[in-house]
Parts: C-alpha cells; sequence; structure tokens
C-alpha cells in the first residue's frame, strides 16, 4: 500500500508546521478523507527523512486543531463527521454509571400525570384524537404564550408552533430558513443534534471561538466577513457542553451583529428556565430575525415529547410548510396534555424539583471534582483535561471504569479544534450516589498517570 507522503516545501516555517498544513490542505482537497489512516509516526518520519519527534508533534498539533484522532493501539487517522451518529441514548446497566446524557432527572413523574391524564379521559376525548392543523388549536397556542410570559419570554399566539421537542424544532428551523446546503455558524462546540441535522441536509458547519460566555462576538465578526451565512445557531444559556451563560452585554453584541450581517438566529433555549433567575432571551431583543426553540422534555418529562418554537412573523409560513410535510403535526392529545401540565402549575414544581436534585449534585461535583465548570440549575458539567490527557483517551479510559462521559470531539463543530475535555451530565443517574461513585472514579483517574502513548 502506497504510504501518503506530503511535499513540504511548499509550506513555511517550522517542519512540524509544515507538516500540519500539508495535512489540513489534503484534508481540504480530498486527498486525505475522512476515517483515512495516517502513516506511522516511524514510517512517515523515514519517508520525509525527519526525526520521530517531528512527526509526533505535526500529529499533536493536528489532534489540537481538530484534524486528526488518535487512539492508543490503533493509530492515527483522520476525523469523520459522524460523531452525532454515536449520540444515541444509552441506558444503564448493573455496575455500570452513565454521566453520558443530558436526560430530565429521575422523578416520581406519574403521581403529577396520573390525574392529569384521567382528566383528559374524562373530558372530550374523540376531539383529540383526529388530525388538526399543523400549528395546533390558538387557546392551546395562547395558553403557552401566556406562560412563556410568565417567565419573561416575550411571544405572541400567532408565532408559536409546537414541535416534537427541540430536536424537532431544529429540524423544522433548517427547513423553514432554506439552510439546506448552506453555511451554518455555531459556536466551536455545540449541540451534536444540530451537527447532525446539518450534516443530513447537506449543510457546512463553522465552529466559532468562545469565552466563559460562549460565542466570541470578533469571531462572529470575522466568520461574516470571511463567508456568506444566513443561519447563527446559539445556546446562549448553559451552553452545551461548556454552561456558557452569556451576559446582557454579550446578548445584545450578538444581536447587533446578526443586524449588521442580516443573519438569522436559532436560539436553542432548552436550558433557559433551569437556572433560578433566567436571563433576557435572544427573542426579546430581536423578535424579527431570533427564532426561539424550548421543549418540556428536559424541562419536565422526556416521554412527553411537546416542543414550542417562536417563528419570526416572515418565517411563520415557512414553518408550517415545514411541518406538514415533517410530521404534519403534532398528537393533539400530547399537545393538551401538555397544556394541562402547564395550565396547572405542575410544569413549575417538576423545574424545582429538578433544581434541588441538580443543586445537590453540584455541590458534589465540586467536592469530588472542583476543576469541573459547573453553574447553577445546569445538567451538564465541563471537565477540562490536564496534560498530557487525550478527551478521547480519558472516555475511553472512563468507559473501562464503567462510566460513561462525553469527550469533546462529539461537540467539535465542522474544523473546530476542540479543546481536551469532557461533558459530565449530572442528570442521568438514577441517584445522588450514584453521581458521586461515579465522579469518584473520575477524580481516581485523573490522579492516576495517563496510558503511555504506544503510536511511536
Amino acid at each position: 500500500m502506497t504510504i501518503w507522503t506530503p511535499e513540504l516545501s511548499t509550506f513555511e516555517g517550522p517542519l512540524y508546521l509544515k507538516l500540519v498544513k500539508a495535512i489540513e490542505q489534503a484534508i481540504g482537497n480530498g486527498e486525505l478523507t475522512p476515517h483515512t489512516r495516517l502513516p506511522t509516526h516511524r514510517a512517515l518520519a523515514d519517508r520525509l527523512g525527519v526525526t520521530v519527534g517531528t512527526i509526533t508533534r505535526a500529529y499533536g498539533e493536528a489532534e489540537r486543531r481538530g484534524l486528526l484522532a488518535a487512539k492508543v493501539g490503533h493509530g492515527t487517522w483522520v476525523k469523520g463527521n459522524d460523531a452525532a451518529s454515536d449520540w444515541v441514548i444509552r441506558n444503564e446497566e448493573e455496575g455500570r454509571i452513565e454521566l453520558w446524557q443530558n436526560l430530565p432527572v429521575q422523578l416520581d413523574r406519574a403521581a403529577i400525570f396520573r390525574p392529569l391524564i384521567e382528566s383528559l379521559a374524562g373530558g372530550d376525548l374523540n376531539s383529540l384524537l383526529g388530525y388538526d392543523k399543523e400549528a395546533g388549536r390558538g387557546d392551546q397556542r395562547q395558553l403557552f404564550v401566556d406562560w412563556l410570559g410568565e417567565q419573561g419570554i416575550a411571544g405572541s399566539e400567532e408565532r408559536l408552533l409546537f414541535s416534537h421537542g427541540a430536536q424537532h424544532g431544529i429540524m423544522l428551523a433548517l427547513l423553514a430558513t432554506s439552510c439546506v446546503g448552506e453555511t451554518i455558524l455555531c459556536e466551536g462546540l455545540s449541540y451534536p443534534g444540530l451537527l447532525g441535522n446539518a450534516r443530513q441536509l447537506k449543510s457546512q458547519v463553522v465552529g466559532l471561538a468562545m469565552d466563559e460566555e460562549g460565542l466570541l462576538p470578533e469571531a462572529l465578526e470575522a466568520a461574516c466577513r470571511q463567508r456568506r451565512a444566513k443561519l447563527l445557531y446559539l445556546t446562549p444559556t448553559l451552553q452545551n457542553p461548556t454552561t456558557a451563560i452569556m451576559s446582557l452585554a454579550r446578548r445584545e453584541a450578538i444581536i447587533a451583529l446578526a443586524r449588521r450581517h442580516d443573519l438569522l438566529i436559532i436560539e436553542d433555549d432548552v436550558n433557559g428556565l433551569l437556572p433560578e433567575t433566567p436571563l433576557t432571551p435572544l427573542v426579546n431583543l430581536a423578535p424579527e430575525r431570533v427564532i426561539y426553540l424550548g421543549s418540556l422534555a428536559k424541562i419536565a418529562c422526556g416521554g412527553l415529547r411537546v416542543g414550542f418554537l417562536l417563528a419570526p412573523p416572515a418565517l411563520r409560513a415557512a414553518f408550517a410548510q415545514a411541518m406538514r410535510l415533517s410530521s404534519w403535526m403534532v398528537s393533539p392529545l400530547l399537545i393538551e396534555l401538555a397544556c394541562k401540565l402547564v395550565s396547572e402549575r405542575q410544569v413549575m414544581a417538576l423545574i424545582a424539583q429538578q433544581r434541588r436534585v441538580l443543586t445537590r449534585r453540584g455541590e458534589l461535583l465540586r467536592h469530588l471534582l472542583p476543576g469541573a465548570r459547573w453553574q447553577p440549575g445546569s445538567m451538564h458539567a465541563w471537565l477540562p483535561l490536564p496534560e498530557p490527557w487525550r478527551s478521547q483517551e480519558f472516555a475511553q479510559a472512563a468507559d473501562a471504569l464503567d462510566v460513561g462521559v462525553a469527550s469533546g470531539e462529539h461537540f467539535a463543530a465542522g474544523q473546530f479544534a476542540a479543546p481536551q475535555g469532557v461533558r459530565l451530565s449530572l442528570s442521568q443517574p438514577a441517584t445522588d450516589a450514584k453521581v458521586a461513585e461515579g465522579l469518584d472514579r473520575l477524580a481516581g483517574l485523573l490522579r492516576a498517570a495517563p496510558p503511555a502513548n504506544s503510536l511511536l
């Protein structure tokens, strides 16, 4: 088999950076396709007449930039774009602890839902068992708008549609804005559901630089000057996976840039009601260009699968068309059950219960893994890894200890260089004790030396 041998003389800089640039160029022009295995450090060093250390340094830098992935004992290969295909719900098994996915805290929801379901069964059930319009009934939409208004989220009955959760809302937004094959801007680390949806629609995702508040305005400004994009996807509150929360000033700066460059914004606010004091959502600042997504799945009940979105008036007809083409409608029965949950104020009781559980688990995290980042109300935490750990290595080592975590690569948007870190979902385990045990195992792993790199 022919060994890939780059020509380095056309590049400038130190030898290792020349090789990094060659790798980047080869990936860009299709010479190196996703999942292509690269030569071993020794083989490529001999081929190029350089030291093994030069190859090791170049591969390490290319991995840091998100171009390559490496696995102990299996070599180095070009990163694929299919991390989202691994994004599946993992159920906990005996002896195993999943800190893998942001699922609602396990509560006794049956005690709340049973009387609501009985009330539905005693009413005009037949009216809820047929087809309905794609947006649901006007009184149902108004009830949700009133409830959102009480939470500080401004909307109107005409702009609200129901969806099958926020994931479905993302797909509706991409279809309604005609983003098939277009460029989508987002935070450098972003929700795998968005990345997977964009990939299905052949859209190019460009991840932008972030800080402790999330997306950097200057990174957005630079991206808008360099390329044509029509859509920006953001999670301003409890960003997934970093837990960042944008200040009001940052939100206003992002809105100003969106107006200047005529960008539409998808505001994913599935976690927005979990903090005790939520900040003003982007949709309040620019209702004419913000598509607001929310869902009861995370804050109340995953099995209900009822989400809601607020569409800019100019896109209302396009969203209705996208709904008809994707699923025709959301079940009237489920919408009515969601309305009862909201109208009887039970949804706020479920949110309050989750907050209490997450607060306890946040304290466990601070005690056992003080280096992790967590914000009150967040279902997850972000754990930066010390050198020389790599996120995939750490996730594999945690898996060997029967602890599931999500490595940073799952969230890397496009060619964004994911920092070495893992996301820990505090909401998924059934008990605080299991959370504590999982965090303790991870703390022990951090105290131990990483596995020796056997790629040389």
